[in-house]
């Protein structure tokens, strides 16, 4: 925090400003100690502000034979073992474990005040720490730490402004919570709409174009086929790329994880049913989830993938990325899901239904139209989604920031 105050501000040891006792864990033992009607707080019981229920609960004779306290409701409570630093305030009479310490506040300092002056410190009070598994700090710690105090009323004035900006903080956090789901559901609507022809309605009319058809993969593609494994995973670490289903990730080939490779003589003999090329679709077929969908791209000349991935290699009046993003709608999936068959907690998709996807194929001069308008939309979507996300990582940033200022006296 540095040494410099302002005027009138001075530091004060916790010890001054609060009594402060660790609570206890009654023997596990003996079961007349538990199950009673006295709350006992555990660290997994501080959730937000305050303390308003709590999992477990002791009896009387739990608490007369153990070090185990009472809080009265108003206390403030402060985790000292494993997750140092977490405050909150009784709502309810309660004892606690000795992972946690009661503070009851003198008439120096204002009970809020406090609170965020902990949470402002709890990151310092943590580095005190100590211990192997975990960090721990004990009472003996705790009571010497210093926070800088100002006046009293300047005191309450700091804890109103952070209660009210804290306040705008969860209510700007609550109202982006859901901007996630929405756009991950207006993806959804676009390529429904695309694969539907509502997208390129409007783009339509007035063209002569010849009408949607719709062919079986088996007919529209020049190839569908699931791949394999060679015998005994004869895997190198160069050669040619084999994917596997944790290389499709959101929708797109990512071959630096764990990348393995196979040998063109393996490749030639064992598993050359399966050789993907620049330009192919593929699909898992064993989940869940079930559809991943990813384009192989041209990082090689060829790729080869294992038995739970499909390829299709479309012919030349079905464009690939159309094709792509028909099978990124999900409904060919979707038709065929009730047919799964796997092991328990797997789903399977079999080559023939894969060959049997029915397909919705629009003139080629729709298909690049269809595409380009996805695209667009989705990179509308792309920045909408960084920017949500900037704003997440300054929301997460501000409370600090905040406790910062305040106990520099620069907030009032």
């Amino acid at each position: 925090m540095g040494n410099e105050l302002p005027k009138g501000w001075r530091y004060v040891k916790l010890s001054d400003l609060a009594e402060i006792q660790s609570g206890g864990t009654p023997s596990r033992s003996n079961s007349s100690y538990w199950n009673g009607n006295i709350p006992w707080v555990k660290i997994s019981d501080i959730k937000g502000k305050y303390i308003t229920e709590t999992e477990e609960f002791i009896t009387e004779e739990g608490m007369s034979n153990s070090s185990a306290k009472m809080f009265e409701r108003g206390t403030i409570i402060f985790s000292i073992f494993a997750t140092i630093g977490k405050v909150a305030i009784l709502d309810i009479d309660a004892t606690t474990n000795q992972a946690l310490v009661g503070l009851k506040n003198n008439n120096q300092v204002d009970k809020t005040f406090l609170v965020y002056a902990l949470t402002e410190l709890s990151e310092r009070i943590s580095n005190l720490g100590k211990g192997v598994a975990q960090k721990n700090i004990n009472i003996s710690i705790l009571k010497e730490v210093e926070i800088p105090l100002p006046p009293l009323e300047e005191q309450k004035q700091i804890a109103e402004k952070l209660n009210k900006l804290f306040d705008q903080i969860e209510s700007i956090k609550k109202s982006t919570k859901r901007i996630p789901e929405l756009l991950k559901n207006f993806r959804q609507q676009i390529l429904t709409y695309a694969v539907t022809g509502k997208l390129t309605e409007d783009w339509r009319k007035d063209k002569h174009l010849d009408e949607w058809r719709v062919e079986l993969a088996k007919d529209c593609c020049e190839k569908v086929q699931s791949g394999g494994t060679p015998k005994g995973s004869k895997f190198e670490t160069v050669g040619i790329p084999f994917l596997k289903v944790y290389n499709i990730v959101n929708n797109k080939i990512d071959f630096e994880s764990e990348p393995q490779y196979v040998s063109e003589e393996i490749q030639n003999s064992q598993i050359k049913k399966s050789i993907t090329y620049p330009g192919d679709v593929i699909m898992n077929i064993v989940g869940p989830p079930l559809n991943k969908v990813a384009i192989i791209p041209d990082t090689y000349k060829e790729w080869n993938l294992n038995q739970a991935i499909t390829l299709f290699r479309p012919k030349e009046y079905l464009n690939n990325k159309y094709l792509y993003y028909f099978f990124c709608e999900g409904s060919s999936v979707n038709s065929v899901i009730d047919k799964t068959r796997g092991v328990v907690g797997q789903v399977n998709i079999s080559l023939s239904q894969c060959r049997d996807f029915s397909i919705s194929i629009p003139p080629m001069e729709e298909q690049l139209e269809i595409v380009k308008r996805i695209e667009v939309l989705f990179n509308i979507l792309d920045d909408a989604e960084r920017r949500y996300q900037l704003l997440c990582d300054k929301l997460d940033k501000l409370p600090q920031a905040l406790l910062c200022k305040a106990f520099k006296g620069k907030l009032v």
